[in-house]
């Protein structure tokens, strides 16, 4: 396969709500955006308050709580990062609240392997 020849980030956005993914999804096939992948995941303050006895106590300092962390990846062109981050934010509320998620993206110097209409 050829290298992708269009400027492409990676997105990466955790939320803490499945409805929100689905969400971010859809809204992501309404952008053009035709590929992601989710991945279950659990955050520090999950593993702390559950995992660690000591730290059992201290549950309601860990923003987010116990509920499910997920990773949305998605590999965007540039063109379509900032409204890919915009609709993210439109459907997870403000990401500077704590316990909402966060949301960033890396520059992707080569890409190998995406299928044509991804491309």
């Amino acid at each position: 396969m050829s290298e992708a020849a269009t400027a492409q980030e990676l997105l990466i956005c955790i939320v803490k709500d499945h409805h929100l993914v689905e969400e971010i999804l859809m809204g992501f096939l309404e952008l053009g955006i035709r590929g992601a992948t989710v991945l279950d995941g659990r955050g520090m303050g999950q593993i702390l308050s559950t995992e660690v006895p000591i730290f059992a106590g201290f549950k309601s300092l860990f923003p987010g709580g116990s509920s499910g962390t997920y990773v949305i990846f998605s590999v965007v062109e540039q063109e379509r990062v900032a409204q890919a981050m915009e609709l993210a934010e439109d459907v997870c509320g403000d990401f500077a609240r704590a316990g909402t998620g966060f949301l960033f993206t890396v520059p992707i110097g080569r890409v190998k392997g995406l299928a044509a209409e991804i491309r």
